[in-house]
């Protein structure tokens, strides 16, 4: 004790060891967390909740199902996307302004999930469906559906982990977290929580069956992209019968070597055509022996300074290649516009990073699994939210940034909520970046809400 006080008495030091006060009722990180309000009381979110969710509390409950939910939809929104956090917003004042009563404890929120039926899981997509329904205003649209999973790594004993394959953490337990999601507008159709030792094509086919349930009656699936986890004839079946255009990447098999060493062998009759000077396109149409007819194969080399493992490697004259094979029945693309149309599947993985870093999506705290999966919608839906207040009232730079981007640069920003009524309004740093950002945000708001 005697040390600090003699460092404090030292010139240069007491002058930054400054006396606190805690009596500032207005400042928050929070305050901007009002537009998004705003944007949920105009499309009616909280009826939504209320009319879907059939489990009720008793009628003196403080809080009821679709309050907690709606906060906890605030929370991942706002980034305290872990229980023990969520006390954060209990105790913003300028939050708490804003929604106009208070909110409920962290304690609630988990009480909660344990308390919910079983019945809640569809229930929690069919909310998730109609604030896809009500974003598309009954517009026909034709989507591409990419289908991907990801393993979550287990650091615990959580009920319905398995040790599957997993990249990083060997020999870890985890599940397997398969979703379904629109290219290019991003909104998330569907997630499962499972054991992580399923593999990708385990139960897909239901998946995407689940998928087309989940999407508006007026958007229809014209194409998909699938992984080569999913490559399989069945899949490749349905997607005919469902009249889908499909490119599929196909596993590193036999007779594809078999086609490549055909295509090699005849390069004066199936020359490459050169994308750049790393990759080569080729095709060929051929037939597996299970098939019932020949299908398109758009074969793609890329040309490498030294073997790889992972994909199919040969030697072609001074040259090592690394093969892969892309199985379509799309005809009028060429093999380059095939190829480049698979690559644009490979957003999902920037999509899936987003979901686990900026939504929790990797995170499963609870040990029953269902608990987890219901927290696991909960934010399957505040993404989805966020996403059409992103596309709809941000400024189209800011349409692609990642939620962690746009938290940093505007819903964390520091401000006052002061005055009252019609005098209400936000003191925020003086920011010219800021300034343009909500003034944007503001008039955006005002269309949104007369129309």
């Amino acid at each position: 004790m005697s040390l600090t006080l003699n460092l404090t008495k030292e010139k240069g030091f007491s002058k930054y060891i400054l006396p606190a006060t805690f009596d500032n009722f207005t400042v928050s990180n929070n305050v901007t967390f009002t537009y998004i309000q705003a944007f949920k009381e105009k499309i009616g979110f909280n009826k939504i909740l209320s009319s879907i969710l059939s489990f009720k509390k008793a009628p003196n409950a403080v809080f009821q199902p679709a309050e907690i939910i709606d906060f906890m939809i605030d929370s991942v929104i706002q980034g305290n996307t872990r229980f023990l956090h969520m006390d954060q917003l209990r105790y913003d004042n300028a939050y708490t302004e804003i929604k106009g009563h208070k909110v409920p404890s962290e304690k609630v929120c988990r009480d909660l999930i344990k308390a919910l039926p079983e019945s809640s899981l569809e229930e929690l997509r069919l909310i998730n469906k109609t604030l896809l329904s009500l974003q598309s205003k009954g517009t026909k649209r034709e989507v591409i559906m990419n289908f991907d999973d990801t393993v979550c790594t287990i650091f615990g004993e959580q009920e319905g982990a398995s040790v599957g394959y997993n990249p990083r953490y060997h020999g870890r337990p985890s599940f397997k977290e398969k979703i379904g999601i629109i290219a290019n507008t991003d909104e998330l159709v569907n997630v499962t929580l499972e054991e992580g030792k399923h593999h990708t094509n385990h139960g897909f086919l239901d998946f995407v069956k689940s998928c087309e349930e989940q999407l508006p009656e007026n958007w229809i699936i014209k194409r998909v992209r699938v992984d080569r986890g999913a490559f399989d004839y069945d899949n490749m079946l349905y997607f005919e019968s469902k009249g889908y255009e499909y490119v599929m990447k196909a596993k590193n098999q036999a007779w594809i070597r078999c086609f490549i060493d055909y295509v090699n062998q005849r390069e004066h009759l199936y020359p490459w055509t050169e994308i750049d000077k790393t990759f080569s396109v080729n095709e060929i149409y051929a037939k597996m022996p299970k098939w019932d007819k020949v299908r398109r194969i758009v074969i793609i080399r890329k040309k490498l300074p030294q073997p790889k493992t992972g994909q199919i490697c040969m030697d072609i004259d001074e040259f090592k290649y690394e093969y892969q094979a892309i199985v379509t029945n799309i005809e009028y693309m060429t093999p380059e516009e095939i190829f480049h149309e698979y690559n644009q599947r490979c957003d999902i993985e920037n999509k899936i990073d987003e979901l686990k870093e900026g939504f929790a999506f990797s995170k499963n705290s609870q040990r029953n699994k269902f608990c987890n999966e219901i927290f696991l919608l909960i934010k399957m839906i505040a993404y989805n939210l966020h996403n059409w207040f992103k596309r709809t009232i941000l400024p189209e730079f800011m349409s692609h940034h990642e939620i962690t981007t746009i938290r940093r640069i505007l819903y964390n920003v520091p401000g006052n909520l002061v005055g009252k009524g019609r005098y209400r309004h936000i003191r925020y740093p003086n920011n010219p970046f800021l300034k343009t950002v909500i003034t944007y945000i503001r008039k955006a708001l005002m269309v949104f809400c007369l129309t």
